[in-house]
């Protein structure tokens, strides 16, 4: 009888034991849930119709932001606006390029218990925005475009901006030969619309005819809109003449002097039926890259010229040459006289 009261003894003292644990452990559990609440999301960048206009109205609101009296963003938010803006103001993905580089930029935030103040993230872009243009400018890289920019803000105030930078190669391919197409392709597609006959092209008279004619065709076909019954006109600003010696093509080209313009020493009338191509391409080139900011190439024009001979290898050469002239203008538009916009 005494065995089997000890046995209820150890019994009764295993089931309370058993009980004190899993009261113990919801006690636990019940400490756990309300830390887990407590966390604070991540956060989800806005999804927005236009993020330009989003972008555009946020840096207005950080920089108009009073010290002590603005709102804070977590240090994924505050790294996400640092990294959109950047790419908004900086960034440009849609360029052909053959190369790329990394690089990182680094700057200080200051962390108030975890978080960023809006006045303190504006004066970090203020730093980090001049970084980045001063890097850019200091990039000899040609046809040089950053794809992508981001940012990494830590704990300690430290900021990351690692930095995705594309460019072209020095260097011309027979795939990579055009100043303005975008490939040899391309380049002879367009050409054979405006040059599509068997006849030999002098340069002084049919060639420069047919040249300056498909320069000028070729910017009318970029004109064009719809509707048709939308008027538009330029009005003339400025223009830019070109002289073959001063525009030598680094790569090598058909003409004298590998001038990027018509150019010959050998003799007068040459046939430029077989380098018309190129001088179609490389005036094209020409215009847009010298056009000024917010105007557009409007025509263009041609000059035959010749210059007096030269005495080479007891012989006299004449030299033959064009001269570009590159017209441009600011558009406007409107409506045609009788329409419904009158």
């Amino acid at each position: 009888m005494k065995k089997s009261n000890a046995i209820f003894a150890i019994l009764s003292m295993a089931i309370v034991a058993i009980a004190a644990a899993v009261v113990s452990c919801k006690k636990e559990d019940n400490a756990v849930l309300p830390a887990q609440k407590q966390t604070k999301e991540a956060f989800t960048p806005p999804q927005v119709e236009d993020m330009n206009a989003y972008l555009r109205d946020f840096k207005q609101k950080m920089q108009s932001a009073t010290k002590g009296d603005d709102e804070t963003l977590s240090l994924e938010e505050a790294a996400w606006h640092l990294a959109s803006m950047a790419n908004f103001e900086f960034a440009n993905a849609n360029v052909k390029c053959d190369d790329i580089r990394f690089d990182t930029l680094y700057t200080h935030i200051n962390i108030n218990n975890g978080v960023v103040l809006m006045s303190d993230l504006s004066l970090a872009y203020d730093k980090i925005s001049t970084n980045i243009q001063k890097f850019f400018d200091g990039l000899t890289l040609y046809n040089k475009h950053f794809r992508f920019i981001n940012a990494f803000i830590f704990e300690d105030g430290r900021v990351v901006i690692p930095l995705l930078t594309t460019f072209s190669r020095d260097s011309k391919y027979l795939d990579d030969n055009c100043w303005f197409f975008e490939d040899e392709w391309s380049a002879n597609d367009s050409c054979y619309k405006y040059f599509n006959d068997d006849l030999p092209y002098p340069a002084s008279t049919v060639g420069r005819v047919k040249l300056e004619t498909a320069l000028n065709l070729f910017e009318s076909h970029q004109t064009v809109t719809t509707p048709s019954h939308d008027v538009i006109y330029y009005t003339p600003t400025s223009d830019t003449t070109l002289y073959y010696r001063y525009n030598i093509d680094p790569y090598g080209s058909p003409c004298y002097l590998n001038s990027r313009l018509f150019a010959n020493n050998t003799y007068l009338n040459m046939n430029i039926k077989g380098i018309v191509c190129y001088l179609f391409d490389s005036a094209l080139g020409k215009g847009y890259e010298l056009c000024p900011s917010g105007e557009n190439v409007v025509s263009w024009g041609i000059e035959y010229l010749i210059e007096e001979p030269f005495q080479q290898y007891h012989e006299k050469l004449w030299k033959e040459h064009y001269q570009l002239t590159i017209y441009y203008g600011l558009k406007h538009g409107g409506s045609l006289p009788g329409s419904n916009d009158e």
